[in-house]
Order: C-alpha cells, then sequence, then structure tokens
C-alpha cells in the first residue's frame, strides 16, 4: 500500500513544482482516452477539450509527465537522457517513479521552455 501513497506524493510534488514555475493552477482535461490535468493549452482549445503543452497523469507505477516541445522534429526532451535515463523517456513522456534534486531542476526547466513557447 506504501507504493500507492508514494505516487500520490509524488504525482502532488510535480503538480506543485509545475504550479509554482508557471504561476497558474492546473486544469483538468480529457483527450480521446487521455484525462489528466495540464497547463499551457493553445488559444483555440475550448474549456478542457484538447492537448495542452504540459500535463501529468499518475498510474499505478509512475507519474508520467508529458511535454509537447519539439525543435527541428527532435524531441527537446531527449537532451535530459542523462538526468531521467533513456529507458524512462518517450517522444514526449518523462516516466517518473522519484523526484530528486537533480530531475527537478531539469523538470523546472523544461517547464520554463514550455512556457517560452506560448
Amino acid at each position: 500500500m506504501r507504493k500507492a501513497n508514494t505516487m500520490d506524493e509524488l504525482y502532488l510534488r510535480i503538480v506543485k513544482i509545475i504550479e509554482e514555475e508557471l504561476q497558474q493552477p492546473a486544469k483538468s482535461y480529457s483527450s480521446g482516452k487521455f484525462t489528466g490535468v495540464g497547463w499551457l493549452f493553445p488559444a483555440n482549445v475550448n474549456d478542457g477539450e484538447g492537448s495542452p503543452l504540459i500535463s501529468v497523469k499518475q498510474y499505478e507505477k509512475t507519474v508520467n509527465l508529458y511535454l509537447f516541445l519539439f525543435e527541428n522534429d527532435q524531441s527537446i526532451i531527449s537532451q535530459y537522457e542523462p538526468v531521467f535515463k533513456k529507458s524512462n523517456i518517450g517522444k514526449s513522456c518523462i516516466r517518473l517513479k522519484a523526484l530528486t534534486p537533480e530531475k527537478e531542476a531539469a523538470l523546472r526547466e523544461l517547464v520554463q521552455k514550455a512556457e517560452e513557447r506560448i
């Protein structure tokens, strides 16, 4: 049972970090089968419909952070492989099981990069 509490705590910590960086609360949204919380929604998105630049979803064993940050068709997230490990990174996703100071600093940096795109 402790593992679920750990994921709950990790989820809340990640949401708090993003809210601190962006100075705005998370907004619940759904896109297809995906339901989560997000920030930095494109201007043409209607009340919770569509995908934001940043979103977070809690799963049983991980908390996934989705960042739609691409430059020249390359994911900016891939630049952070040394911090998050290649096996935990997808094109627009970072799967987190724990949050070290190094990961938190990288997370804050990625959120700032996303905010610059708005």
